[in-house]
């Protein structure tokens, strides 16, 4: 009964330290607090106007409740975006220290990223559309490759779309080419040996997870099949099926995805696998243009 307790006053102090932050609170006296945008397991975002400058930025947050761990996650994503400098990228601008909370600031990307564009605007999307945005993210996968940093988180929440150009956003979970987490931290994100390594959700998380330009290789390969299930409907009384089996891919599009969802590396480098999506859109795209 005691242990019941003792685990549900933990539960609200932590409820208590991670209560967001209200709007109009100052930051640093540097910050103005506009709204809460998004809050994760580690951390907490908000949409901000710099004091100095009139500018909205994005204030990320360590979450309180998770102490040191919280902590070394954004310092490591603050010291990863002060190296980096790519215009599909948010660049860093600030890192900031209140006490126990810490902050890093970084440009607000106004849009909607593809996760909203899929279920709250019910786009569909064509198969050279879908490989289109596979093609705009390809060039910052190219670059935080050659800087020697995996991403390791390429899914459709992280993709902000805007009239112009897409963004990749939230480096968080991006580590160097090769690297092997602290113990601490992969039992903190799940990536510890043992951790739940049942299911096809897992299998995929893992994936993703690899510390190499792979695992940003079959994020996109996974990212293109969200896009194309978007306009799926499944046909009433009809079993389950493979995507390539679902999916009525062009055999080129399906033998490209496939690559980037094969567990062996079909490229040497990034850039190779961005030459070769750049010609495969060509040839289709050519082909769609009417006889004259």
């Amino acid at each position: 009964m005691w242990g019941k307790v003792a685990v549900r006053f933990k539960e609200i102090i932590d409820a208590w330290r991670d209560y967001p932050l209200q709007s109009g609170y100052i930051w640093q006296g540097s910050y103005r607090v506009e709204r809460l945008l998004g809050m994760g397991s580690y951390g907490q975002a908000y949409v901000c106007t710099n004091l100095s400058t009139g500018g909205i930025v994005l204030l990320k947050r360590n979450k309180p409740s998770k102490g040191s761990t919280g902590i070394e996650l954004l310092r490591r994503e603050s010291d990863l975006m002060r190296s980096l400098e790519h215009p599909q990228i948010p660049s860093w601008l600030d890192y900031s220290v209140r006490r126990r909370d810490e902050a890093l600031i970084m440009p607000y990307i106004e849009g909607y990223n593809l996760e909203h564009m899929i279920y709250e605007q019910q786009l569909a999307y064509t198969a050279v559309e879908a490989l289109s945005i596979l093609q705009s993210l390809l060039r910052p996968l190219a670059y935080l490759h050659e800087q020697g940093y995996v991403h390791r988180d390429v899914r459709i929440p992280n993709v902000m779309q805007q009239p112009e150009k897409l963004f990749l956003i939230d480096l968080g979970l991006a580590c160097r080419i090769g690297e092997q987490l602290p113990p601490k931290l992969q039992a903190a994100l799940g990536e510890a040996d043992g951790t739940n390594t049942e299911g096809s959700a897992f299998a995929i998380k893992r994936r993703m997870r690899t510390p190499l330009p792979s695992s940003d290789w079959f994020g996109l390969g996974h990212l293109f099949l969200f896009l194309m299930y978007a306009g799926y409907k499944h046909p009433e009384g009809q079993q389950e099926q493979s995507w390539e089996e679902e999916l009525h891919l062009q055999p080129v599009v399906r033998d490209f995805v496939s690559k980037l969802l094969n567990d062996e590396s079909a490229w040497e480098t990034t850039e190779q696998c961005r030459q070769e999506l750049d010609e495969l859109l060509a040839a289709l795209k050519a082909a769609e243009k009417p006889e004259m």
